[in-house]
């Protein structure tokens, strides 16, 4: 989301497109009450970014698991928060540090064969296979020992393609060495997600957007 002339600012991007969500500009009365479950983080900001807000991301696991990568390389080229890109994108290495731990998972509990397909997409599961199977949550840790869990919905986007669905990763490497860290829309949704610019913190909160 562009950066706003707002203090205060707060939304909740819906789980589906049947679902409610809401944004905020300002402060609103219950604020206080949901304050207290709310976990805020550092923004950041860089001056070739004004536009933007900076957050610092410091670690992922995968199914409880702490990728094998470097808090440093998470934020080579910064992080972002930002609900107007769809998935999360991550730095070449992060990324396929958790598309390997993920794929390796997915298979231990299901034994479902993830596939690759096009280059628009990344790895995905035919659900024609299978009428379940879990998934491991992957949580994104921040500075300040802030902690966003994500679940089903917000690890995994449904596409259908040549009239099958496929469940697929909904995170991206990035293409370029220099793109920062993307937290994109699909890992906030049915999150409390408050900006207190005033602050410089973003704080997120669970309870879905009621």
């Amino acid at each position: 989301m562009p950066a706003l002339f707002n203090k205060y600012f707060s939304y909740c991007l819906p789980s589906s497109a049947s679902s409610p969500g809401y944004i905020t500009i300002g402060k609103t009365a219950d604020n206080g009450i949901k304050n207290k479950f709310l976990k805020f983080t550092p923004l950041t900001t860089k001056p070739q970014d004004k536009e933007l807000y900076g957050i610092v991301v410091t670690g992922i696991s995968v199914g409880g698991k702490n990728l094998s990568v470097k808090s440093s390389d998470y934020m080579k080229s910064g992080a972002i928060i930002d609900s107007g890109t769809t998935f999360a994108y991550l730095p070449q290495k992060a990324y396929i540090t958790l598309e390997i731990s993920f794929v390796k998972q997915i298979s231990e509990h299901n034994k479902l064969t993830p596939l690759s397909d096009d280059e628009d997409q990344s790895i995905c599961l035919d659900l024609s296979t299978a009428e379940s199977f879990i998934i491991p949550k992957i949580s994104i840790s921040f500075k300040g020992g802030v902690e966003l869990e994500l679940d089903v919905k917000r690890i995994l986007s449904i596409i259908n393609k040549n009239n099958k669905h496929y469940a697929c990763l909904a995170f991206r490497a990035s293409t370029d060495k220099t793109e920062p860290l993307i937290l994109g829309n699909v890992q906030q949704r049915a999150t409390d997600v408050r900006y207190d610019v005033a602050g410089g913190k973003v704080g997120f909160g669970p309870g879905g957007c009621s």
